[in-house]
């Protein structure tokens, strides 16, 4: 894991938590973040004497479901969704219709009627049963985590939904054109309706209106998190640098029905965090500028009267193409699952392509303890690898603007 920083004011985490953190979506994906987290906060909490539990969480989809064992702000709640992912499996998410083949084509015309795939009834009982409840309320309500935000999509107008629970009074998200926000409350029904992933999974309503996955919209919500005070921002990505910059040839793809399908929902997740980290270093370089020509005053000022200040991130996310890893271990070590499911799973592992390595579609949909307790560990792993570049941001951020590269 390479990260990716862009530095700006020093920090002390202790007298002044303004630490935020962003949970990007990505289906099966999102057990790399939970391994990422449970290394934060059992080994590197440990080495730093504290634990740098962030006051501010932005999360889409499934970022969205472990962030919120963050925002409790205790351990055992990181813990535990480690350990969901670490021995899930398919049957604890969804189910396929089917069997013979009538019944498989009944079952498909239902689905093209009800605008889904699979049938997530058992997502919707493992989300109600683990869900956090008093947890998360006790830490929001007492200040400990003071913004929850969860991004969803609208479907009647295709809006960009931010659902935002914190006790501020004065929080200003400032939504830019294509987002609105609501301050409520948050429950089990906003994860659901942030984790619908289109033609997969249904739709569900929240407030009387229907709403799809939020990575349709904003997969990575770095935006809000910045607008709502964060001055050092985790964000932890569950999509590898090449989704991001491209890369093969012609030659080296079919493409097949999985293949296309995997990388449309690679393009539905890719968002505008890296524009959005582009603008915050412009940001930390101009304010740099000012103080170097002014003084110090300049960047007091345009913060007291614009709200504009510097803003520290560090990016983490895999480098290892998960599409790769999830093709090797579904031909090595299928999942115990019903017949159905396991028809389905061979239709969407790209059998063409995985000569070559690469089934990006599979590795959305394998809810599997096989493939995301690898992912889980890899994601410990890489947070280890990384634990000095870790413990740096934590206690106090580098005051240098630029975005270094970090091996």
């Amino acid at each position: 894991m390479t990260p990716t920083s862009s530095a700006g004011i020093v920090m002390d985490v202790e007298k002044d938590n303004r630490l935020g953190m962003v949970l990007a979506g990505g289906a099966a994906r999102g057990a790399y973040e939970a391994g990422v987290l449970r290394f934060i906060y059992s080994s590197l909490a440990k080495r730093l004497g504290f634990s740098p539990w962030p006051s501010i969480v932005g999360g889409t989809s499934v970022g969205a479901l472990n962030g919120v064992f963050v925002v409790t702000q205790q351990l055992e709640y990181v813990q535990r969704i480690s350990r969901m992912w670490q021995e899930v499996t398919i049957d604890d998410v969804y189910r396929f219709h089917g069997g013979g083949v009538l019944r498989t084509v009944r079952s498909m015309f239902k689905a093209a009627q009800e605008g889904a795939l699979l049938d997530p009834a058992p997502l919707y009982r493992l989300v109600r049963r683990e869900f956090p409840r008093a947890a998360m309320r006790k830490s929001i309500d007492a200040g400990l985590c003071r913004v929850f935000i969860i991004s969803a999509t609208r479907l009647d107008n295709g809006l960009n939904t931010l659902f935002c629970d914190s006790t501020a009074e004065h929080l200003n998200l400032d939504p830019p054109r294509g987002t609105v926000v609501h301050r409520e409350c948050i429950d089990e029904a906003h994860f659901l309706a942030s984790t619908s992933l289109p033609f997969f999974f249904p739709p569900y309503q929240v407030g009387g209106h229907y709403y799809a996955d939020g990575g349709l919209r904003q997969n990575t919500p770095l935006r809000p998190v910045i607008r709502s005070g964060a001055d050092r921002i985790l964000i932890i990505g569950a999509g590898t640098e090449q989704e991001f910059t491209g890369g093969g040839t012609a030659e080296d793809i079919t493409p097949t029905l999985p293949f296309l399908a995997g990388k449309t929902l690679n393009a539905l997740l890719l968002d505008p965090v890296s524009r959005d980290m582009h603008h915050t270093r412009q940001i930390n370089r101009i304010l740099a500028w000012g103080r170097e020509q002014y003084g110090e005053e300049y960047s007091q000022r345009i913060a007291e009267q614009l709200g504009i200040r510097e803003v520290s991130t560090l990016f983490l996310r895999p480098q290892t193409d998960l599409g790769r890893i999830a093709s090797e271990i579904f031909a090595s070590n299928p999942p115990k699952t019903t017949p159905q499911v396991k028809w389905l799973m061979s239709l969407v592992a790209d059998q063409v392509n995985a000569e070559g390595g690469e089934s990006d579609f599979l590795s959305y949909l394998f809810f599997d303890h096989g493939y995301t307790g690898v992912l889980e560990r890899m994601g410990y792993e890489d947070a280890r690898d990384q634990e000095e570049v870790l413990a740096r941001f934590f206690l106090a951020s580098s005051s240098h603007p630029d975005e270094p590269r970090i091996a």
